[in-house]
């Protein structure tokens, strides 16, 4: 009992002590290099600093970090109590942190040298002799006085022209230590060691190659040949010079020590409330990034002012703001969408930064491994497996990982990875790792024939593990950038993943989605609309790129995405606008004067005096008051309500080709089962005056270009403004009248001071009402049932011609691919690669554009050999799966009853071939009559072009497509009866019961 007493006595008083303690300040206030004794101390891997901390203050706990300001933002957490680094970085990291100071006192000078390999003594004495050039002449003092400022003044750089010609010079730097080394606004390696590198190129008249990576990286990638010598502000230490050289000292340095200042002691994750509105609230904010990662480089150069944090992981960067160590963070909006899902405290803050493709990175020299996984990619893009995966990840969020067979009899395939990037890319269940890069991965390996070892680890260390060879590649949604491009290689991209800034949600003040726009300049960072091959496109991507662009292939599509919500502002004509406001009152127009152009008729190159006589007709028009009643008709007058001339063409008369994309009125419309408009107008009297036959065919707008230059159509017309870039394709006649541009918003996000017209005051109706105004508005007002009954009957017409040839054409390829004869197997394999490798709208566009270039062929039969070519190549594979699934004693016995082999295959092999080919038959059918909803792209005019044209009068979403919808159904499901009855004859089973 006495032990048992002392023992309960000694922990109570224990624990009485450790609360005292813990009541008090238990953080060391260090003013002294003697106060380092018993404290943790941070330092970058590799350095002399890590040295000196292990070797003067043994008592210490030294803490090793691969950059220094993962060792300062570790102090500033109060995960360390002092960081020991270079004088230079320990000046730039006290500049911009006003709560750190140095220490008076520096543990230990050292001299700052350039390494180089051992056995290149040649360069070693040509950079000696350099740096004694340098020190003589007081270019290195003059540089240290313009690069080591104790202020935030800019820095006084020197613009100093490099040689282009040359034996190329590879430097190896470390360049995240502002100011020695660093990466300014442009992405360039700057700083002191930046610009000696530059005057070393200038004296050497050898061009340089900087070669960015982790300090602790540099020496072995001197020495196996990587780079040719290291500016990264290295000390010259014994150990580093038995393996390799070092040049005279060209700055003398000291190791210092960060400590924090005394009345700094509270926590960054206790500091005062923050609120977020935009992404410009962040600007000066505490930022958290993924180091090594796009999103960090993006942040040094757009938030210079802001305090950047970098973490390993991203489970460490979630952390991070949850804790309040950061006030946002930025990372892949894909991964955000998911952990905001799950995270009800974080929010996604605005709308996505950027956006960049990804793809899989490579050793340079494993180019074959790249090409592999290209052709790998290429095959599961055309089978649908790639498909079924961003459906099965990315759409419906599912963590199941399919069952992927893998002989892994070829050898070992390592893959670098980060395990913690988040759904849908890559997380561990159930101790495995699952997602999106996962499942590629494991199907490449599987493609290969070689067992997979996955390497876990930093991201920041992914690179240099693919540039040294430590891993075969990078499988981490790995963005391209050019910087990346010099230390790897990357296949084909895969994605285009967006980035987003994230914080906490009681953080973000809700008002930032309301603000108003007032002028242009409110839609730099906002989603823009814009009609597909306009010059809307190039104009915003100019003026503001820092705006998401979305591109659509009619004006109907955009203006139903700004009703919607899916974009902030849409770009039009001006005069097209103002005619679709009356029926949308909802709409108004931010600006109208965003961009004019000058508007002209477009023709052939090929046939310039068609142009001369347009012109020609432009002058009479216009001096005989023509032009005028056409313009007063279309431009001044309601052009709804506008009666167009009737034109008599001569039959016999030279025809020659109009294309137009019937955009809208006032330009361009289909009314009444006529072409009617200012452009249409202008151009039939032109005909009829000079003799002409005029044919109109419609088309997408950006295949306008490619149908003149093809010779396809004569002259294209649709208020099209001339530009340098489409007068290189285009011959354009004088302008006839200017294009303006509108940008056009929702009223209730236009600001009092915008050009924002008033709403009108609407009924309500019933349901039942609104349907029937709708089906009025868009089948019976202007005949438009007129527009469906003709595209229904070419949908038809190419759906059953093409399901014919396909399948006559399919019989002959399968034939040709099951002989035996090598001359007829080997252009069927060829024919069947190659068009179930390309896709249809592809193979139709070449053979419109290209195959039939100079041949008037009406596009009707065109679609017809396209779609059966395609039809043809698959129906022929499962024509010989069918027939190869007949056992071979069947046509066996039926020789041994005296049939012919023709006789055989006709009455034996073929009934059992025919039933098992026709359920997969059917289902290749129906995905042919819903592929010919392309043909629009060639100027024909289907049922999908049909809704189209109606959408642009009414701007109904509903009506038009579901009407189309349904009539694609009713062909499909002719069709599927007819087949139906096929399948009925050819199965003996039913006839048995019936008999």
């Amino acid at each position: 009992m006495g032990i048992a007493k002392n023992i309960v006595y000694a922990v109570s008083s224990l624990v009485i002590l450790l609360i005292l303690t813990g009541c008090g300040n238990s953080k060391k206030n260090i003013t002294k290099l003697d106060d380092l004794k018993n404290v943790s101390i941070g330092a970058m891997t590799g350095s002399t600093g890590e040295q000196q901390a292990k070797k003067k203050f043994p008592e210490a706990v030294v803490k090793s970090f691969d950059d220094i300001m993962d060792a300062v933002a570790a102090l500033k957490s109060d995960q360390l109590d002092a960081v020991i680094t270079a004088l230079p970085a320990a000046t730039n990291v006290c500049k911009h942190n006003p709560e750190l100071q140095l220490l008076s006192e520096p543990v230990d000078y050292e001299d700052t040298e350039i390494a180089v390999k051992k056995g290149n003594d040649k360069l070693l004495a040509e950079l000696n002799d350099i740096i004694s050039g340098l020190k003589k002449d007081g270019t290195l003092d003059d540089m240290r006085r313009r690069w080591l400022k104790k202020d935030l003044s800019p820095y006084e750089k020197i613009d100093l022209p490099l040689p282009q010609k040359g034996e190329l010079l590879k430097i190896g730097t470390s360049a995240t230590r502002e100011p020695f080394c660093f990466m300014d606004a442009n992405h360039n390696v700057s700083g002191f060691d930046g610009e000696l590198a530059r005057r070393i190129s200038i004296k050497l008249q050898r061009p340089i190659e900087f070669v960015d990576m982790k300090f602790s990286a540099l020496i072995a990638s001197l020495q196996a040949g990587k780079v040719d010598i290291i500016i990264a502000g290295m000390t010259g230490t014994d150990e580093r010079k038995k393996k390799i050289n070092f040049t005279q000292p060209y700055f003398q340095n000291s190791q210092v020590v960060i400590v924090k200042k005394a009345n700094s002691e509270q926590p960054l994750n206790q500091s005062k409330t923050v609120e977020l509105r935009t992404v410009d609230d962040i600007k000066n904010k505490r930022l958290g990034v993924l180091q090594g990662s796009v999103h960090d480089t993006y942040t040094m150069k757009n938030f210079p002012q802001a305090t950047v944090l970098q973490y390993k992981s991203p489970s460490e960067l979630i952390l991070a703001v949850r804790s309040g160590k950061v006030d946002a963070a930025i990372y892949t909006t894909e991964t955000l969408a998911e952990i905001v899902k799950a995270d009800n405290d974080l929010k996604i803050l605005g709308d996505t930064l950027f956006s960049v493709p990804v793809a899989i990175g490579f050793n340079k020299k494993n180019d074959e491994l790249r090409q592999k996984f290209n052709a790998f990619l290429k095959k599961i893009k055309t089978d649908g497996t790639f498909v079924g995966m961003l459906d099965r990840w990315m759409v419906k969020g599912e963590t199941d990982m399919p069952e992927i067979k893998n002989s892994g009899s070829n050898g070992t395939l390592a893959v670098g990875t980060v395990s913690d990037k988040g759904l849908p890319f890559t997380v561990i269940k159930d101790n495995k790792m699952i997602g999106f890069d996962v499942e590629l991965t494991e199907r490449f390996a599987a493609y290969l024939g070689k067992k997979l070892k996955w390497d876990d680890m930093d991201f920041g260390s992914l690179i240099i593990s693919a540039a040294t060879n430590k891993i075969d590649m990078i499988t981490s949604t790995l963005m391209i950038t050019e910087e990346r491009k010099k230390q790897i290689a990357f296949s084909d991209p895969y994605l285009r993943l967006g980035a987003s800034v994230f914080a906490l949600k009681k953080n973000i003040v809700e008002s930032y989605a309301a603000e108003k726009m007032h002028s242009l300049d409110d839609i730099a960072n906002k989603k823009v609309g814009v009609y597909s091959g306009t010059i809307h496109d190039g104009f915003v991507a100019n003026k503001f790129p820092g705006a998401e662009i979305k591109r659509y292939n009619s004006t109907a599509d955009m203006i139903l995405a700004l009703k919607t919500g899916k974009i902030d502002v849409a770009f039009s004509d001006l005069y097209s606008a103002k005619v679709l406001m009356k029926n949308n009152p909802e709409i108004g127009i931010l600006t109208d004067d965003a961009l004019s152009m000058k508007l002209g008729i477009g023709f052939s190159k090929n046939n310039p005096a068609l142009k001369d006589k347009f012109n020609e007709y432009l002058k009479t028009i216009k001096s005989d008051g023509t032009f005028d009643a056409i313009y007063k008709r279309w431009f001044v007058d309601d052009p709804e309500k506008t009666r167009m001339p009737d034109f008599n063409f001569k039959k016999d008369a030279p025809k020659i080709t109009l294309g137009v994309a019937v955009g809208d009125l006032p330009y361009s419309a289909f009314l009444n089962g006529k072409y009617v408009g200012f452009d249409i107008e202008l151009l039939k009297t032109f005909a009829n005056r000079k003799g002409y036959n005029l044919n109109i065919k419609t088309m997408d707008f950006s295949a306008l270009v490619a149908a003149l230059a093809s010779g396809k159509v004569d002259m294209i017309a649709d208020g099209i403004a001339i530009t340098a870039e489409r007068q290189k394709q285009v011959d354009f006649s004088d302008a006839y009248m200017d294009f303006k541009t509108a940008v056009l918003a929702l009223n209730k996000n236009l600001g009092e001071d915008s050009n924002a017209q008033p709403e009108k005051s609407s009924e309500t109706f019933s349901f039942l009402k609104g349907i029937a105004d709708s089906f009025h508005n868009n089948i019976i007002v202007e005949k438009r049932y007129l527009l469906i009954l003709d595209g229904l009957k070419t949908t038809a017409v190419i759906s059953v011609l093409s399901i014919l040839f396909g399948t006559l054409f399919g019989s002959l390829i399968c034939f040709m691919r099951m002989s035996h004869r090598k001359i007829l197997q080997l252009p069927a394999k060829i024919y069947i690669s190659i068009l179930r490798g390309t896709p249809v709208l592809v193979v139709l566009m070449i053979i419109f554009y290209v195959v039939f270039a100079s041949v008037d062929i009406d596009p009707v039969i065109v679609a017809v050999i396209a779609f059966g070519l395609n039809f043809a190549a698959y129906v022929s594979e499962m024509y010989r799966t069918g027939i190869e699934g007949v056992d071979k004693g069947q046509t066996e016995a039926g020789i041994a009853m005296g049939f012919t082999k023709v006789k055989t295959f006709v009455y034996i092999v073929l009934p059992q071939a025919a039933k098992r080919i026709l359920p997969v038959y059917k289902g290749e059918v129906i995905s042919l009559v819903k592929m010919t909803s392309i043909v629009g792209y060639i100027a024909v005019q289907d049922l999908t072009k049909a809704s189209d044209i109606i959408r642009s009068r009414t701007f109904d979403a509903f009506f038009p497509l579901i009407m189309v919808a349904v009539l694609y159904f009713l062909v499909s499901w002719l069709l599927m009866l007819l087949l139906g009855y096929a399948e009925r004859i050819t199965n003996p089973k039913p006839q048995i019961k019936r008999g």
